[in-house]
């Protein structure tokens, strides 16, 4: 499929910019430079940019576009990495409130996002991406068995899935939001003691000393965590109790986990995504959805439906969920199945991250409930 081919080959190039900076830049600061965006061993920039190369070759090689002489490969590199930095840049900076390159001592650059020097470094690099990196890729690629090739475009969809959510959530930290919560409130608590101590005789002035240095560096993270927990059972407590529950209890997937706990770990991994990195998806459509998109594994299994392939059956039943959000967890199987609603897109990533912790046995040392 040649979706899959795509993806194979931006993980392959972001792998090799990675690489490149790494070692360049460990070169010349003289210690060892980690040049990745993500926790991975990848450069997604590198990996965009190469797949608009991948893309001009594949027209020049079915003739839609004339072959390119080397000086035009080089224009097109020049402007494509100043305008795929530039905008890269802004973008982190405004999301993360930090800069992951900087330009400001290069000649001729703007804003220190990009650059002339620069940009002609990639103009030439693209003459030899163009001209040998791509055609032999192109050849591995066309080498490798389709259903090796699809395997393969899953699995590396599923791991950048898994560490964008934990780059985002370690880089917004939404535990200083609760933590600057409770510092203000025990700054007026503070207050308001020190006013009482003032009117106390000296029988409280001890007791009352001790309340105004009391602090909660433990129990903040325990309340939060408390209410986020009591929050999430409310919300499918009614499915929990169901004789559905029952009914998912009776399959296995991803080793030893059943679908009633798989569903309800994609559950709880979509509540935190969509509560952690502020989405603002439906809550309560949300958890929904999750704790439906296997319900009915249990009945292709067992050989009642006519679709071995789409484990999304619960579409078909849950007359409340559009089949889009249910379905679409399975792309790129499902090649059509795109997730297209916020809801949708959320519990797509949630179920990659579960399916690979479930399968590996770590479910409770990486946050999943079951």
């Amino acid at each position: 499929m040649i979706l899959n081919k795509y993806i194979v080959a931006f993980f392959l190039f972001s792998f090799l910019g990675w690489v490149w900076e790494s070692i360049y830049c460990t070169i010349r600061g003289r210690k060892w430079a980690n040049r990745g965006f993500l926790y991975g061993p990848i450069c997604p920039i590198y990996g965009c940019g190469s797949l608009l190369g991948y893309f001009l070759f594949d027209l020049i090689k079915n003739g839609y576009v004339p072959d390119l002489d080397w000086w035009m490969i080089f224009i097109l590199g020049f402007i494509a990495s100043m305008v795929l930095e530039y905008p890269t840049s802004w973008i982190l900076e405004k999301l993360f409130k930090a800069r992951w390159w900087d330009y400001s001592r290069y000649p001729l650059n703007i804003n220190g996002r990009t650059s002339v020097p620069t940009s002609i470094g990639f103009g030439a690099a693209a003459i030899l991406l163009m001209k040998c990196l791509i055609p032999l890729a192109d050849q591995w690629l066309t080498l490798i068995p389709e259903t090796v090739l699809n395997i393969l475009a899953l699995i590396l969809v599923s791991m950048i899935s898994i560490d964008t959510t934990l780059t985002v959530s370690s880089l917004t930290d939404f535990q200083k939001r609760v933590s600057s919560i409770d510092e203000a409130f025990q700054h007026r608590m503070t207050d308001i003691v020190s006013r009482v101590y003032n009117y106390q005789t000296a029988f409280f002035n001890k007791a009352i000393q001790r309340i105004v240095v009391f602090e909660l560096p433990e129990r903040k993270s325990r309340i939060a965590k408390h209410l986020r927990e009591k929050q999430f059972i409310e919300l499918i407590k009614d499915y929990y109790n169901s004789d559905m529950a029952g009914q998912m209890d009776k399959n296995f997937e991803h080793g030893a986990t059943t679908t009633r706990e798989h569903c309800e770990n994609v559950a709880w991994i979509s509540y935190l995504i969509n509560e952690k990195l502020h989405l603002n998806a439906n809550e309560k459509e949300l958890v929904e959805a999750a704790m439906l998109h296997d319900l009915f594994l249990h009945q292709w299994k067992t050989g009642d439906a006519s679709d071995e392939a789409d484990h999304g059956m619960a579409g078909n039943h849950a007359e409340k969920w559009d089949n889009e959000t249910l379905r679409s967890h399975m792309w790129p199987i499902k090649i059509s199945k795109i997730p297209k609603s916020r809801e949708a897109m959320i519990i797509y990533f949630a179920d990659k991250y579960c399916t690979l912790i479930e399968t590996i046995r770590m479910n409770k040392r990486f946050g999943l409930r079951n």
